[in-house]
């Protein structure tokens, strides 16, 4: 377990994107309080830390060691990689918002195959299993062992360590991509200036959770720190975009409909059968079926903000 930051009166509240003043939100409960920005509207914990190393505390996580902030489930996954991965190389049955599909289209729009996209907080490799079966050149970037340990067992080419540490010239990426890791940065500004930096003519796409999604899951322990230092909005996004130099265009993504009631008894029936792959498959393909013929009226708009991002010439 994790021991709760102690909240100091003195410690800065300016917002960490725009640098304007916040307000304070509500609690975060074992932990401080969330301020909210009073110009770009970003909400980040108070005291925004993560409260240990980022390489120690996502290692303990996926070895099942740390249970606050719903971070039990890094675990979990690491079951269902090897039910998705492992057993059927069907990297999109773990896709849960469109986003992940946008991305890809974006990629294929843009580059050539054989092109190098670099993931940067990579994970445990769905989407890099994704870029490969669509022939790219995927490489990633993670701070924690045991996924990194994977992806180079499926042959990937794997960075260990925040983007920060990664060597200039280690890889020349074409594009980068980055899925919902923002939201567990301490430093989101300094991580996009860094990927800047690292891949100066790359675009970046980006993908964060939205106000909404939030909102859906306000209950829930996995929307507070340490886990969760950031809610983002599509404002907050793109300021911190520009202000790594980027040059960023912005497009709200709904939901695919997973939140409604018959889904989610779909989820939880066959989300307990994780230990038998084929009924688990089964459950993930009955559950695409069903969120493909869900009419557009049941998904929730914003549930996703996704940013396209240019290299800006004057950075």
């Amino acid at each position: 377990m994790i021991a709760a930051p102690i909240r100091l009166a003195a410690q800065n509240t300016a917002c960490p994107v725009c640098g304007s003043v916040s307000s304070y939100a509500s609690a975060a409960p074992g932990w401080g309080e969330w301020r909210s920005c009073s110009s770009c509207t970003l909400e980040f914990a108070q005291p925004l830390r993560l409260g240990k190393d980022t390489m120690e505390l996502y290692q303990e996580a996926y070895q099942g060691a740390i249970q606050s902030s719903a971070m039990s489930d890094y675990r979990r996954r690491i079951e269902m990689r090897r039910t998705i991965i492992g057993q059927l190389n069907d990297p999109a049955l773990y896709f849960w918002t469109p986003a992940f599909g946008d991305v890809l289209d974006w990629l294929r729009q843009r580059l050539t195959p054989g092109s190098t996209v670099l993931e940067l907080g990579c994970g445990l490799g769905f989407f890099l299993h994704a870029l490969r079966n669509a022939g790219f050149q995927a490489v990633g970037l993670d701070v924690a062992q045991t996924p990194v340990e994977l992806n180079r067992q499926d042959g990937f080419k794997v960075w260990h360590g925040p983007i920060d540490s990664m060597p200039h010239g280690w890889v020349e990426p074409d594009a980068l991509v980055s899925f919902f890791v923002l939201h567990h940065i301490e430093n989101p500004i300094g991580y996009l200036k860094a990927a800047r930096e690292r891949a100066p003519r790359a675009p970046l796409a980006i993908a964060v959770h939205a106000q909404n999604d939030y909102r859906r899951r306000r209950e829930s322990a996995a929307s507070g720190p340490p886990r969760t230092l950031t809610k983002w909005n599509a404002q907050a996004l793109a300021r911190a975009l520009v202000a790594a130099g980027y040059r960023p265009s912005i497009q709200p993504v709904a939901s695919t409909g997973a939140e409604r009631k018959p889904l989610k008894l779909v989820r939880r029936l066959f989300g307990r059968a994780i230990a038998l792959p084929p009924i688990y498959r089964l459950g993930k393909r009955i559950e695409a079926s069903m969120l493909a013929a869900l009419p557009q009226r049941a998904r929730n708009n914003g549930y996703v903000v996704v940013a396209f991002a240019e290299p800006s010439i004057q950075a």
